[in-house]
């Protein structure tokens, strides 16, 4: 089993503190400072959390859900990143993360709504909703404020977080609030069919002035895209999507697959679809859809027995909670295939890896195992929650929140749900 080593070397910062580099006295200090790093021992036994329980991950994912809240904006978007240890505040702007932290945001009201929660939601559709546009080629859709370009992804991350909203709320919402989401989706599917490309693959982009479509592939985007079609159809009775999923599945899965894995092949991009693709399959799967039932759960396994053994995700720096969310539905897939050797490889993996990233998060059970983290000195409120982008920072951005939250919400839900695991 690989074990990553958990270690933030913050020594330099303190050596450069304590240390003048001048006399005998510090050149002693120095060697009492760097004599236990020259033990073996010591990079082999870093004090690491407890096995994952669902107390753990239910703590995480309140704090999670309180920084998520705390850094969105009045006008409904989020903060875009910010660090921890300065207070410093980066004013960049993504319109396909603001689309993914809104989709995470209604993930978690789907499956642990509360009102703050919801309002926080409602404000995040109708940020995206003022910004619908008549384009030139006569669809109706997103126009991210300030831009021209209309990337697939963040229509489809934006159609996710409206059919999620749509599915928590069924029982709740009232008729005309309900039949105005939903008309906000059926528009911006509509684009996303007018962006379809023979080869499976949707246009990545759209220039809203001239109506140019980019007749390029994201796998991003691709998988993102697919994903939204298949909740769209399992969920909300867009079976119409159907036939569309039936012919881009066995695209998709070969060009992000076998053609990346050939000698000379961008494995990149297998990468780039992985969880996408992975989460899509889990759908296709578990809507029973069987036309390509054999492929589909083999490309999710294949994908993902790749992103650990050849991509050696374990030993990857930063945080990879993106890659947790394939894992989890590639055992969604084993699940249905009654895998149960399958299940049992990735569901450790995934408690293993998840159980590490959450000493990422600042104000998380696991707090205590990040020396960074540990040394800081009281952050503002609203920093609560946060969770990092890798052990050696304390900058939050809201995309890698946004994936860890989802990942840890998916673990909940499949591995240590109160009632039997359910869809995600």
């Amino acid at each position: 089993m690989r074990q990553k080593v958990l270690f933030k070397a913050v020594a330099p910062l303190f050596f450069l503190l304590v240390w003048s580099g001048r006399g005998a006295d510090d050149l002693e200090r120095l060697g009492d400072l760097l004599r236990p790093y020259a033990a073996r021992d010591y990079w082999q036994t870093q004090p690491s959390p407890p096995p994952l329980t669902r107390t753990a991950l239910v703590h995480s994912l309140e704090a999670a859900r309180a920084y998520y809240l705390n850094q969105q904006k009045s006008d409904g978007s989020f903060i875009y990143g910010k660090d921890m240890a300065s207070d410093e505040v980066y004013e960049d702007d993504n319109q396909v993360r603001q689309a993914g932290a809104l989709w995470g945001l209604a993930s978690l009201n789907r499956d642990r709504g509360n009102e703050p929660t919801r309002r926080g939601v409602v404000l995040g559709l109708d940020f995206f909703a003022r910004s619908m546009t008549v384009l030139p080629t006569g669809e109706s859709t997103v126009v991210y404020p300030g831009e021209e370009n209309i990337k697939t992804g963040t229509v489809a991350l934006y159609c996710l977080s409206l059919i999620e909203f749509l599915r928590g709320q069924e029982a709740s919402l009232p008729k005309e609030l309900k039949d105005r989401y939903r008309t906000y989706l059926d528009l911006n599917i509509t684009y996303l069919q007018s962006m379809e490309m023979p080869d499976g693959s949707w246009a990545r982009s759209y220039d809203a002035p001239s109506g140019f479509r980019e007749t390029v592939a994201s796998p991003y985007y691709d998988g993102e895209t697919l994903l939204a079609y298949c909740k769209a159809a399992r969920y909300l009775g867009r079976t119409d999507l159907v036939p569309r999923i039936e012919h881009a599945l066995p695209r998709l899965i070969a060009k992000y697959t076998v053609v990346c894995w050939r000698p000379g092949g961008d494995t990149k991009l297998t990468k780039g679809f992985y969880q996408w693709g992975c989460m899509a399959s889990a759908e296709y799967l578990e809507a029973g859809w069987t036309t390509h039932a054999a492929l589909v759960a083999d490309a999710a396994l294949a994908m993902s027995w790749w992103l650990l053994y050849d991509n050696q995700l374990e030993y990857r720096q930063g945080n990879t909670a993106y890659a947790v969310e394939g894992l989890v539905a590639a055992w969604r897939v084993a699940r249905v295939r009654k895998d149960a050797e399958s299940m049992a490889v990735l569901r450790e993996t995934s408690e293993r890896i998840i159980n590490q990233l959450i000493t990422l998060q600042y104000g998380g059970p696991y707090k205590d195992f990040n020396p960074l983290l540990k040394s800081l000195p009281r952050v503002k409120p609203e920093s609560f929650g946060g969770i990092s982008a890798s052990r050696d920072s304390a900058v939050v951005r809201i995309d890698v929140h946004q994936h860890q939250t989802h990942a840890m919400l998916m673990i909940l839900n499949s591995f240590f749900a109160e009632t039997p695991a359910g869809q995600q």
